[in-house]
Formats: C-alpha cells, structure tokens, sequence
C-alpha cells in the first residue's frame, strides 16, 4: 500500500439504509490529521441542496412528468435523473414503487439475478428499472461525485485517486463480495479494498482503547462482535493469541448470513398498524401502499428514537 502519492485515506461504510463516508487527511498534522467525517451534499428536497452526515441508501427513479429537471439540479454531471439521498427517501415514500430500497440486502439475494433490472421490486412495467449492481454503483458513483465536488480542479485530490476502503457484511460470500467490486468500478472506482463490518467496528473499539485493551481481554479469550444494521445482522468471533511473547487477535468464526435488522422492525411496525387500521375499518392495502406504509412506519421510527420533534399523530 502506497501511501506516498496519496491525499487521504477513505473508508465508506455502505449501508442497506444509510451510507457514510469518513477520512484521514495524509498531508496534515495535529487534529487535521484526525479521522473526519464527510458531510455529503445531495438533494433535501424539490430544489434544496445540502450537505448531510449520512447518504441515505435510497434511489428514486422519476417518471416523464414526476419531478422538474430544474428542481433536480446538482452541481456535478449525471448522466440520467436517477437521484439517490434524502430526497429520494422521502419523495420515494410517498411514490414507493419509483423507489429502490435496500439494494444491499438483494446483492446477496442468492436466488435472485443481481445483476437483472429487478428494481424496485415489484414496480409496474412502465417503471425503469435497474440492478442490484447498479443501485450499488448509484450510490458509490454519487459519493464519488460529491467528494470531488468539493475538491475543485485538484484531480489529485478526487476520490478515484485515494486510498479507498469499503466495509461489506462479514456473511457476504465471495459472490456478494465481487458484485460490490463490480458495483465500485462501475461507480469509477476501480480500486477499493473490502473491510468486514465487524472487523471495522473492532479496530475502531482497539483504537479507542490503545492503552488499555489489554485489560479487558487476555490471551486465549473470545471476543463476540455483533453488528445489528439497516437490513443484516453479522457476527463475527475473535480471539486473542500470543506467539513469542506478541499479541495477535485472530478472526476464527463468521455467522450466517442473516437479513434481520432495521427493515424488519419497519416491516413490524407497519404491520401493527396495518391490524389497528383493520379493527377499525376493514381494508386491505395495495402492494404500492403497503410499501408507502412501510416507509412511513420508518421515518416515524426515526423521527422518534432520534429525539427530534414530532408533528401530528405517530403510528
């Protein structure tokens, strides 16, 4: 690994409902020199632009007269009107079968083709439709955009031209993991390292605790790593060794791959609320509005474990 003709180091933790960038300043000393996060510019709303913390892993594809091309507008080229963020979650919720959501959990959707046009799932035939890849590659390439959009004309500075790590789930076989490649260079970044999730999350527990790791584990004891996202739940077993009188820490076990986490509680919720609706009024909801009731079951949910305030009724 070279770091000599490199700016930064980046790591990209892609996620199944959210996606976030963080990176180390090469050139810099002291606290620039610390890990930072990249606040990622993308579309708010109808014609707002703003930098978030997270891009959320959500992609909307407008139909001939859904949105203006003016309220679109980005500061970088895009070659089609696909737009991925905040904006396309929340718009998406009201017009889910234009959205694609949880593309993460369909890379690794065994049974399925990945790299078939079967997104959104279910969507009438009109709709476009695009890849498990290519919702990946979407997200990656709008990364990669608004970095070096930032960056001005400095090339050296891109993204494309850095030390770039991707974490993927633990569970992710060896196909997943290829698709997430492919999903990369197709994004123009050909060059990435993958990073087990669980892993990252304890590099990042062993740098918090550089002094004092040591006494919390002692040799031959396990460590269980449990990382409960937006659509997976991984587990990852580790354990510490000792060679001439050197500490080594060893993954030795990986779970199953298990699609359980954040959706499924949507899923939860909005079938709760499906039964309450029921009792007091027979109904039965559509594919396109069970799905809106999902997304709605999910932005109340983090509306309300987030602490932010809260207008009208909650579900």
């Amino acid at each position: 690994m070279d770091l000599l003709d490199k700016h930064y180091i980046i790591g990209i933790d892609l996620g199944t409902t959210n996606s976030a960038v963080s990176y180390v300043d090469l050139t810099s000393d002291g606290d620039n020199s610390r890990i930072k996060i990249f606040r990622v510019p993308q579309l708010t709303g109808a014609g707002e632009f703003s930098r978030l913390p997270v891009l959320p892993s959500f992609l909307y594809i407008p139909g001939e007269y859904d949105i203006s091309k003016e309220a679109l507008a980005i500061p970088w080229k895009s070659e089609d009107d696909n737009f991925a963020g905040a904006f396309a979650r929340d718009h998406g919720a009201k017009v889910p079968f234009r959205l694609v959501s949880s593309a993460k959990s369909w890379l690794c959707h065994t049974r399925a083709d990945r790299r078939a046009r079967i997104l959104p799932w279910g969507a009438k035939q009109e709709v476009r439709k695009v890849s498990p890849v290519q919702a990946t590659a979407c997200y990656l390439s709008h990364i990669r955009r608004a970095w070096n959009s930032t960056r001005g004309d400095d090339a050296e500075r891109y993204l494309e031209n850095q030390l770039i790590t991707i974490t993927v789930p633990a569970s992710f076989d060896e196909v997943a993991r290829d698709l997430t490649i492919e999903a990369a260079t197709m994004a123009g970044l050909p060059n990435v390292t993958l990073l087990e999730e669980p892993l990252a999350a304890f590099y990042s527990w062993l740098i918090g605790h550089e002094e004092q790791w040591s006494e919390y584990v002692s040799p031959g004891e396990l460590i269980l790593v449990c990382d409960v996202g937006g659509g997976t739940t991984d587990f990852t077993l580790i354990t510490l060794r000792e060679a001439d009188g050197s500490p080594r820490f060893e993954r030795i076990a990986v779970g199953d791959h298990l699609i359980l986490g954040g959706d499924n509680i949507d899923l939860a919720l909005a079938r709760r609320v499906e039964m309450r609706m029921s009792r007091k009024k027979k109904l039965s909801l559509s594919a396109d509005r069970w799905k809106s009731l999902c997304h709605q079951c999910r932005q109340a949910k983090e509306i309300i474990l987030g602490g932010r305030p809260t207008s009208g009724r909650s579900p």
